[in-house]
């Protein structure tokens, strides 16, 4: 399977569970709805369809601000603590949900209504509402996000396919995984250094740590990829950097921005 039918796939599997979290979020929005009319039955009050329609799009926001978040994750990659980065997402997302669902029901209630509802009251009623559950839901999203992405990687191993396909213009290669040295970028290409030969490939350095077994190719920098079966020696550079002797004789940083990565390497 080559890089971009992996590509393709997992672009199905995101398309597919955010298909899934929109699915949950009308069934919420449904249930809602439901909920209100119930209550008013039971307690002999008046039910207004576009009332509890309109109010109950607060559940459909989840849906963009989720994504959002998930963006937000990726390009961030917080090095210090999930938990107080988790706290900081949840609480701006959470501030965000209710001012923007406010806004929008506002506009909505000018739209339909002749007496418009005011938005110091549905602001209030939001927050006494549904900002415990908003909270919640987005404190978690961090951890949420992690461990989806974890599976993903886990299932991703159709990595332990025994090779890949090295795509150059018109010319493609196929190559064992298992004689690959390193890979580093080498723009506009990706370069991979296996035992007898130098290959330059079209697609990213992160398309790449996509498709490669984590568990044996490990990112140490910011442009370099290592096959941690190759490394033969660790040597420290006395300022929280290390060398990585290979098998080849090849030397290759290892960045201490990455340590976590490769830490566990020291010990064994």
């Amino acid at each position: 399977m080559t890089i971009q039918e992996l590509s393709r796939t997992k672009n199905k599997l995101l398309n597919a569970n955010f298909i899934a979290i929109i699915l949950f979020c009308f069934v919420i929005y449904g249930l809602a709805i439901f909920q209100d009319y119930i209550f008013s039955r039971f307690k002999s009050t008046g039910f207004y369809w576009s009332d509890t329609m309109l109010y109950n799009i607060y559940w459909l926001f989840f849906i963009p601000f989720i994504k959002l978040a998930k963006y937000a994750k990726s390009r961030i990659q917080p090095k210090k603590t999930k938990i107080l980065y988790a706290l900081a997402s949840g609480l701006v997302l959470s501030t965000l949900h209710i001012c923007i669902f406010s806004f929008i029901f506002i506009l909505g209630s000018n739209i339909i209504y002749e007496i418009p509802h005011r938005f110091s009251t549905i602001f209030k009623n939001a927050i006494s509402s549904q900002s415990q559950i908003t909270i919640l839901a987005y404190l978690f999203l961090p951890f949420v996000i992690d461990y989806l992405n974890r599976k993903k990687n886990q299932n991703n191993y159709i990595t332990k396919q025994k090779f890949i396909f090295v795509k150059n213009g018109t010319r493609t290669t196929k190559l064992d995984v298992s004689t690959v040295l390193f890979i580093r970028t080498d723009r506009p290409y990706t370069a991979i250094f296996s035992i007898n030969q130098k290959l330059l490939h079209d697609e990213s350095l992160k398309k790449l740590e996509e498709l490669l077994d984590p568990n044996i190719f490990i990112r140490v920098h910011r442009s370099t990829i290592i096959n941690k079966n190759h490394i033969s020696e660790i040597s420290s550079r006395r300022n929280g950097d290390y060398d990585a002797i290979l098998t080849n004789q090849h030397t290759v940083r290892m960045s201490r921005h990455y340590r976590k990565n490769w830490n566990t390497l020291l010990n064994h």
